[in-house]
């Protein structure tokens, strides 16, 4: 059966209180995601969805409120050690993260806060600190009471694309020259038309370094199409997918796709270990306000 919304919060609460009693240790995202039987490859997409945080955004700050409040609560233990123990590899880096989320260094923090709180060991934020559904997940919240996005789930063929493969980070430095390169080559051919052009991002930046990032524009041809050169075939297989459409300035994709995932926390569909694409119907430098017009494609399992 389809999750509910509940269930999506349940499994990302376990997520949550695994992070939280594991803050020291540094943590694979995979090891995370172990504990909801979501997708790997889409979780972190799913976290951010529901908590409205990264999961290392979520962790992160987690760390340093637990080093403030030690901070506060041990006054005489070193900064380096409380640093340590909140999972920080050095003081410097503490140090820095800290002054960036705080607005001042560790020691201000402690001398601004220990002359105004009776401090106990008791009071600092316990490793054990659990999340439950009733949680106050704003952004899923807020996706739930929305209607501006259109979704549905439709059943895709499988495509015969030809691409080109860049790597670096998700920049128009890194895309753009994939899709001269391919639209030089397919614009003599006839292959160019609305809904024809994809992109795929086959790696998180926040788990893969940037520049290491595999990024593939592609157009979908006729299958039989030989290779040449640079440009080189694949098959994006078809199945159910959620097709979430938008229109909007290059400046907001990132936010359609935080809608995206928004949504589909709130259907109740589950994706599965293959990778998200962006199907587009227009070029944005022809649009009269510069608007892309183009869907995110998220891979669903069989049972959806």
């Amino acid at each position: 059966m389809p999750y509910s919304t509940t269930d999506y919060k349940k499994r990302i609460c376990l997520a949550m209180n695994f992070i939280s009693q594991n803050i020291e240790r540094d943590l694979s995202l995979d090891e995370i995601a172990e504990t909801t039987s979501f997708s790997k490859f889409h979780f972190h997409r799913i976290f951010k969805a529901v908590v409205g945080e990264t999961v290392a955004g979520f962790t992160r700050r987690l760390r340093l409120e637990l080093a403030a409040n030690r901070l506060i609560s041990k006054p005489l233990t070193s900064i380096t050690t409380i640093a340590v123990d909140c999972g920080f590899s050095s003081s410097q880096n503490f140090a820095k993260a800290f002054r960036q989320h705080f607005g001042m260094a560790p020691s201000e923090y402690r001398v601004s806060k220990i002359g105004n709180t009776n401090s106990k060991n008791e009071n600092a934020l316990s490793l054990q600190t659990t999340y439950d559904s009733d949680c106050p997940f704003m952004n899923l919240l807020n996706r739930e009471k929305s209607n501006s996005i259109h979704a549905e789930v439709k059943e895709i063929p499988d495509y015969t694309v030809a691409y080109v493969r860049k790597i670096g980070p998700y920049i128009k430095e890194t895309c753009q020259p994939a899709f001269g390169e391919l639209l030089q080559w397919a614009g003599p051919r006839n292959y160019v038309g609305p809904g024809k052009i994809l992109a795929i991002y086959w790696d998180n930046p926040d788990v893969t370094p940037p520049e290491k990032c595999r990024f593939d524009a592609c157009i979908v041809v006729p299958d039989g199409t030989p290779p040449e050169g640079q440009i080189y075939l694949q098959t994006i297989h078809g199945g159910p997918y959620a097709i979430c459409h938008f229109e909007c300035k290059p400046a907001d994709i990132s936010q359609a796709w935080d809608e995206a995932f928004a949504w589909l926390c709130a259907s109740g569909c589950d994706c599965n270990d293959t990778p998200c694409y962006e199907r587009y119907y227009n070029n944005a430098a022809e649009h009269p306000e510069g608007n892309w017009i183009f869907d995110i494609c998220i891979p669903l399992k069989s049972e959806f």
